[in-house]
């Protein structure tokens, strides 16, 4: 049976659109210019040839004919050779494209205007998928100085501490909050804060600073901090979520899905509060009925938190062995320290010691586990490797690109966790999946640091392995069966799950 870590979909979303905001460049901010707007776009350039909005409209009604674009943007470096807008939206095409071409483009911008702020930002860009985080550094560094009260590149600037400095990193966005107290950044600074917090007590803190000044009616990242503050507050204090849900559900303007997600989120908070309330009256078989009822929401840690209670209940009414099956199936498919610890707890009412539930969890684990396979070329050597290679060995495997914000973002946790396994038989591997990037991909790993062996993509020649986005992450025994898929690792709390996956698999060395 192969074990899916889904990870919660508004994370995916809100991870999906902050990628887009930062990656994407000026196509955003465009409007739907057509083919048939390309002539008078065409003279406005040419009229215009330093007014980069109207060539990012030019650029937009284009799309559809990159070959033209290039042969026009020529011409046009020639005929305005002092405009640095012309090198610009050339070099802003390129790192929309996520090309390799898009650097010598965007330097020349800089040179001819070390002011222009937008393109700094995409050197920076371009400088993570070359991974010179450096430069990248470096480069948002002059996008503030040339425009020091937009809080788009502070924000930029700021997240680029969030792994080499976590503490400056919060400094200088809790700075940016205060210096842009209206700004969707400040918004969006908070949320992610929050979400890579630990600590329960500054985690709440900060998503009622979202909830208090930033306006859900106003700023849409308090909307999404509102869904984790709700799961947050379900499996600390149910009364508080109520207290939180029927506070939303006053809020101006909510339209009709909103208002049914709230009313779901109330209906779930009150029973949940009305276990706790029969739990501590000892009424655990009432407790129980009311549980049943729950309809928890998919990919969340709601799931988890009913599956406690579940537990509690039974094992309150004498049912001991059930609430240990329950957690069994719960772990196996989430592997996270509370269910971990309440597992344990229950195992040893039953007289089983850790060896026993260990072996329990892996015999589920490994029950119609899938055999992978692969045979791809490594970049830095040449080689062919293959799957049989890493026989005896844990492998962590992940599908990634270049340009995959996402996926430069999830490295840093991965070598955390990796390192805590240095001298065991654990194996990294990256494959690209985006063989028009292999430019970037030797550079990369030269500037990064990385660790990974860096693999091209042939999806021929792989089995059992789907990617259907980037990143696609895979967990691979020592015998090559696939045991956990489709997880993401965003903050410490999914590396220590990463973490007990792996040495899940470690316990069990191959035959």
């Amino acid at each position: 049976m192969k074990y899916i870590i889904q990870y919660n979909k508004i994370k995916a979303f809100v991870l999906t659109m902050n990628v887009l905001l930062l990656f994407s460049g000026g196509l955003m901010a465009q409007s739907k210019e057509k083919p048939a707007d390309i002539p008078k776009l065409k003279i406005a350039v040419e009229a215009h040839p330093g007014d980069i909005k109207v060539h990012r409209a030019f650029v937009n009604a284009m799309r559809k004919d990159s070959a033209g674009l290039v042969k026009q943007y020529e011409k046009w470096m020639q005929q305005f050779p002092a405009a640095a807008a012309v090198p610009f939206a050339f070099g802003e095409f390129y790192t929309n494209q996520e090309s390799p071409a898009a650097r010598p483009f965007l330097l020349k911008a800089v040179g001819l205007n070390p002011k222009l702020a937008a393109a700094w930002e995409e050197l920076s860009t371009d400088a993570e998928r070359w991974g010179d985080f450096k430069a990248a550094n470096e480069y948002l560094a002059k996008a503030v100085a040339a425009a020091p009260n937009n809080p788009d590149y502070i924000y930029y600037y700021n997240n680029s501490f969030e792994n080499s400095d976590p503490e400056k990193y919060y400094r200088l966005n809790m700075e940016m909050v205060k210096q842009f107290p209206k700004s969707q950044r400040s918004a969006q600074a908070i949320y992610w804060l929050a979400f890579k917090e630990t600590d329960v007590e500054k985690k709440t803190a900060l998503y009622e600073k979202l909830r208090t000044d930033f306006p859900l009616t106003k700023f849409s990242w308090s909307v999404y901090a509102m869904t984790e503050y709700f799961d947050l507050l379900l499996s600390t204090d149910p009364a508080r979520a109520l207290q939180l849900s029927n506070e939303l559900m006053k809020l101006p303007g909510l339209d009709g899905e909103n208002k049914k997600e709230l009313e779901r989120a109330m209906k779930i908070a009150t029973q949940l509060r009305s276990v706790q309330q029969l739990l501590a009256a000892n009424k655990p078989e009432e407790a129980s009925k009311i549980l049943a009822e729950v309809k928890s929401r998919k990919w969340s840690s709601q799931s988890q938190t009913v599956a406690l209670l579940k537990a509690t209940a039974s094992s309150n009414s004498g049912h001991t062995q059930q609430a240990y099956d329950s957690l069994l199936v719960c772990y196996v498919k989430t592997p996270v320290t509370p269910v971990k610890e309440a597992l344990l707890t229950y195992a040893d009412k039953l007289g089983k010691n850790k060896d026993a539930v260990d072996a329990e969890i892996w015999k589920k684990l490994s029950t119609d586990a899938k055999q992978a396979s692969f045979t791809f070329d490594s970049y830095m050597s040449g080689n062919n490797i293959s799957l049989k290679d890493y026989k005896g060995k844990v492998v962590l495997l992940t599908f990634w690109f270049p340009g995959c914000g996402p996926c430069r973002g999830e490295f840093p946790h991965f070598e955390r966790v990796l390192k805590q396994f240095n001298g065991t038989p654990v194996s990294y591997v990256g494959v690209n999946v985006a063989r028009d990037q292999d430019a970037y991909v030797v550079p990369f790993m030269k500037s990064s640091g990385y660790s990974f062996t860096a693999l091209k993509d042939n999806e021929a020649k792989r089995n059992n392995l789907e990617v259907r986005g980037a990143p696609s992450n895979y967990l691979i025994d020592q015998e090559g069966r696939i045991i956990f898929h489709s997880f993401m690792i965003q903050n410490r709390e999914e590396e220590l799950m990463l973490q007990e996956m792996i040495s899940l698999l470690l316990k069990h060395p191959a035959s």
